[in-house]
């Protein structure tokens, strides 16, 4: 372990579960709407836009840099990009987004398009490029994608969902369709993260945030072998940790450290000590306190804060996270409390 470790040489070294001398940290959602920064980009252009302008994206994935001091980023986009790419018509309203012409059975399946990442969906990797020029070598910089599992859920329901009731309707009712769907997915996703790690990337991130609402043979069945695929295309080519986060992961874990995902990011629900001896001999963890805990005062953030790392203890692969994105009534002073407090702490033996 170096003591005079880069925030980036930390963020990768924690990734292969390697002592560090402070832990490395990044908050899910950190670049949004909690910001007036933020707000003020937004008040002049739509979100779709602002996806799609990679200046805008490089000055939004650069605010909580600079503003709360982090040391990680990652690139602001979003996921529904690639359903936009194959064809489906792709909104946001204030209610979140909305995808037309729902794909519920497999004529619609079929009729989806494959594309070329570099020239159907350019703006995220143009924006890694972009960021990277201003961000250095010094910080770390992520790419992400949506998981095939959710990206699916999202183009069959036609939007947010609380039962999921059409995706489980095409998985139960037409498995072979449902299958399709997420082998076209997979594909897809496959060139769409590869451009990003071209760019500059130094890790890749697959949000599965719909992924916990499947039981365990479904999820072993349908989705673990399209993970599994993708994860290990990506590493065929790409030498850079892949993090795996499913929201409402506790019964999953097994099977995510199955999936070849270097790092696993889990939610709020899971306790530390368990994630550690279930899965923490094979993988680093990101996680995983309760964003929730962002929306009182900057004292009881910052002691939540100590206590999730102390949870978490000499564990070397810990790279401190929320369990879920912040929310959008997070007070900025908790968030940068959060930060600060994550930069005083040295794990025992450190």
């Amino acid at each position: 372990m170096k003591p005079d470790m880069t925030p980036r040489e930390a963020f990768l070294a924690a990734c292969r579960r390697q002592p560090v001398a402070r832990k490395p940290s990044w908050l899910m959602r950190q670049a949004g709407r909690y910001m007036p920064e933020y707000q003020a980009v937004r008040g002049q252009v739509s979100f779709l836009d602002l996806c799609k302008s990679p200046e805008l994206c490089r000055d939004v994935t650069m605010q909580p840099i600079e503003i709360l001091g982090l040391d990680i980023g990652i690139i602001f986009s979003d996921i529904l990009l690639p359903a936009e790419a194959m064809g489906q018509p792709l909104d946001f309203s204030e209610r979140g987004p909305v995808l037309g012409n729902p794909v519920r059975d497999r004529a619609a399946i079929e009729a989806l398009a494959d594309f070329d990442a570099a020239v159907a969906t350019p703006w995220p990797a143009e924006s890694i490029r972009l960021t990277r020029e201003v961000i250095g070598d010094h910080r770390a910089l992520l790419g992400f994608c949506g998981a095939p599992f959710t990206l699916a859920s999202y183009m069959v329901e036609g939007g947010g969902s609380r039962n999921y009731e059409n995706i489980k309707r095409l998985m139960y009712g037409d498995p072979g369709a449902f299958e399709l769907l997420l082998d076209r997915l997979t594909d897809n996703l496959h060139g769409y993260l590869r451009i990003q790690a071209e760019a500059g990337a130094d890790a890749l991130q697959i949000f599965d945030s719909w992924g916990g609402a499947l039981a365990t043979k479904d999820y072993a069945r349908f989705v673990q072998p399209r993970m599994e695929r993708l994860i290990a295309g990506l590493k065929r080519e790409l030498d850079l940790p892949i993090i795996s986060y499913v929201n409402g992961c506790s019964h999953l874990l097994e099977l995510m450290a199955d999936s070849g995902a270097d790092v696993l990011a889990i939610d709020w629900k899971v306790e530390p000590a368990e994630a550690i001896r279930r899965v923490g001999d094979r993988c680093a963890i990101q996680g995983n306190m309760d964003p929730c805990a962002l929306l009182a005062s900057p004292e009881a953030a910052a002691a939540e804060t100590r206590a999730n790392l102390e949870a978490f203890g000499d564990f070397a692969g810990h790279i401190f996270n929320l369990g879920s994105g912040v929310l959008k009534w997070t007070p900025v002073a908790c968030a940068q409390a959060v930060v600060d407090t994550v930069k005083d702490y040295r794990p025992r033996g450190a």
